[in-house]
C-alpha cells in the first residue's frame, strides 16, 4: 500500500513540474489565444492528473489496497439432528403361578381325611369314583359325616357317573369369608385342593382371607 501511495504522489510531482515549466515557456513568449478546438498544456496536465490517479485507485482496489465490503448471503445449510428419546423398556408381565408351578397328579388313595367343606360326594367327583360305592365302604347310608373324618376309597374302578366339572376352568375365584381351599375345590368338582395351592404357592395352613384372588387350574 505504502508503494502505491508513493508512486501516486511521484508521478503527481512530476505532472506539476512538467505543468508549470510549461507555463514558464508559454509566459516568455506572451499570452496568445487558444485556438478553438485545442486545449491548453495546464488543461492537458490537469487531465492526465486525473486519469492517473483514477488508474492508481483502480489498481490500488484490484491489489486489495482498497478494502471492499463483501456479504455472503449464501444460505448454510443446517444440519438437523433428531435425537430418538430413550427407547422405554416394557414393563414385563407377571406370569401366572399356574403356568409357573407344575398341576400335581391326582392319585386316588386308599384313604383320605375330610377337611372343613368337604363332604362325600365331592370327594367321589374329585377322585373320580362312584359315589354309592364311596357310601357303601363308609357304612354312610344316613349320609353323617364330619371334618376329621377317614374316608375309606374304592377301587374298584367303577366311575362317577356323569360330569364331574361343576364350574368351568381354569379361571379365578373370590373368595369369601368361611371359604377354604378345600371347599373351593369341592365347589369346582374336579379340581382338587393341591392343585389350588400349588398354583397360588400358598404356604401352610392355607387360609384364605375374603376377596382374595385364587387361580383356579
Amino acid at each position: 500500500m505504502k508503494t502505491n501511495r508513493s508512486f501516486v504522489f511521484f508521478t503527481i510531482v512530476l505532472l506539476l513540474v512538467i505543468s508549470l515549466s510549461a507555463c514558464t515557456k508559454s509566459a516568455s513568449k506572451g499570452s496568445t489565444a487558444t485556438p478553438a478546438g485545442q486545449t491548453t498544456p495546464l488543461a492537458d496536465a490537469t487531465g492526465v492528473i486525473d486519469t492517473l490517479i483514477l488508474a492508481s485507485t483502480q489498481t490500488a482496489m484490484v491489489a486489495g489496497s482498497v478494502p471492499t465490503a463483501v456479504m455472503d448471503i449464501t444460505p448454510q445449510a443446517t444440519e438437523i439432528v433428531v435425537v430418538a428419546p430413550p427407547t422405554e423398556m416394557p414393563t414385563p408381565m407377571p406370569t401366572a403361578v399356574s403356568a409357573a408351578l407344575p398341576t400335581p397328579e391326582l392319585v386316588v388313595p386308599a384313604s383320605y381325611t375330610l377337611h372343613s367343606g368337604e363332604f362325600p360326594f365331592c370327594i367321589a367327583r374329585r377322585f373320580n369314583v362312584n359315589p354309592t360305592d364311596l357310601l357303601n365302604i363308609n357304612n354312610l347310608g344316613g349320609g353323617t359325616y364330619y371334618a376329621g373324618m377317614v374316608l375309606k376309597i374304592p377301587q374298584n374302578g367303577r366311575t362317577f357317573p356323569g360330569n364331574r366339572t361343576l364350574r368351568a376352568h381354569p379361571t379365578t375365584y373370590t373368595a369369601k369369608a368361611g371359604d377354604t381351599v378345600y371347599s373351593v375345590a369341592c365347589l369346582f368338582g374336579d379340581v382338587s385342593p393341591e392343585a389350588i395351592i400349588a398354583a397360588n404357592a400358598l404356604q401352610a395352613p392355607y387360609k384364605l382371607t375374603s376377596g382374595q384372588i385364587l387361580n383356579i387350574p
